[in-house]
């Protein structure tokens, strides 16, 4: 039995109406904007501002269009998704955009109380039992959930209702620094202590649900390297790290120089410093799934900036 698996993070794919062009009307110092909108469904679409007082609103209409042939490209049976609203939008995505090609469609609602992204699953073989572990605590942080998104648990079945795999989607704290914070350097350190503290729970979660002769695999968008002293739990708990010389798939239109390890799904240009190109989307294997690995995988952008999403999808073959 041949089975892919991958992780692609869809980058912000609310459920919304996008009101951008009345929003920027306002902006200017209008104090009112005259318009009609006429709705099909009245109880499906909403206005809502996220944590921070922003208005949420769709992706562009190409830009979904071009995520989902992205995402459909890579023929992939079992995708872990990142930034998705909710259950709704994701079946959705996969009705209108993705043909319906995955008949096994999941998100729960996770702790993320300023997005309002969650982790979802798009699978064309059968889920059995889903579980999410928003509720974890850190030993050290005994006040508040450990995961500022979440961490879920599924199993993947065969045909016959068998369990084949074991799959834990994640998505940890991002690297990202609001500019109007005091101390930019200490919210800086503050947010990798938080991915490390989430990555060492992940394999004490890990390790009290498998043993060593199970097949599972973690995966997700980790926003920071393999190498990385955040995410070295994971090297400490007998995890490989499946993407470490991937074959790219496509190829990116750009002047500037690639590296040459293609083991990248993001790439940043900081202010005044070289680009970087970092493997943050990652699939670790358990050490009996390793010998199951037949291929490794990145779907390329073609534009350099973004292609639908800032980050390039990976994923692999396993022989099961």
């Amino acid at each position: 039995m041949t089975l892919t698996v991958g992780t692609f993070n869809l980058n912000n794919l609310f459920d919304r109406w996008n009101f951008a062009g009345a929003v920027e009307v306002l902006a200017a110092g209008t104090s009112s904007v005259p318009a009609t909108y006429t709705f099909d469904d009245e109880h499906r679409r909403r206005l809502q501002l996220d944590g921070r007082g922003k208005l949420l609103v769709s992706k562009p209409a190409a830009e979904t269009d071009r995520v989902a042939e992205r995402l459909l490209a890579a023929d992939v049976d079992v995708w872990v998704v990142q930034e998705v609203e909710n259950i709704d939008v994701l079946r959705e995505f996969n009705r209108d955009h993705l043909g319906g090609a995955y008949p096994h469609v999941m998100v729960i609602d996770g702790n993320d109380a300023v997005r309002f992204i969650d982790i979802g699953i798009l699978s064309r073989r059968p889920l059995g039992g889903v579980t999410s572990y928003q509720r974890m605590f850190h030993p050290d942080v005994p006040t508040r959930p450990i995961f500022s998104r979440d961490l879920v648990e599924a199993e993947i079945l065969d045909a016959k209702g068998r369990r084949v795999l074991t799959i834990f989607g994640t998505h940890l704290k991002s690297k990202f620094v609001d500019f109007t914070v005091a101390d930019p350097v200490a919210a800086a350190a503050a947010a990798q202590l938080l991915r490390q503290r989430q990555a060492e729970t992940i394999t004490r979660i890990i390790a009290a649900r498998t043993s060593s002769r199970q097949r599972y695999l973690l995966c997700g968008d980790m926003n920071d390297t393999p190498d990385s002293s955040a995410l070295a739990a994971y090297q400490q708990a007998g995890l490989a790290n499946a993407l470490e010389s991937p074959t790219e798939i496509g190829t990116v239109t750009t002047t500037v120089q690639l590296p040459t390890n293609p083991a990248w799904t993001s790439t940043f240009k900081p202010s005044g410093q070289p680009r970087t190109f970092d493997l943050i989307d990652q699939i670790w294997l358990s050490p009996a799934l390793v010998p199951r690995l037949t291929g490794a995988f990145i779907g390329r952008r073609r534009k350099l900036a973004r292609d639908g999403t800032d980050h390039d999808p990976a994923w692999i073959t396993l022989d099961l």
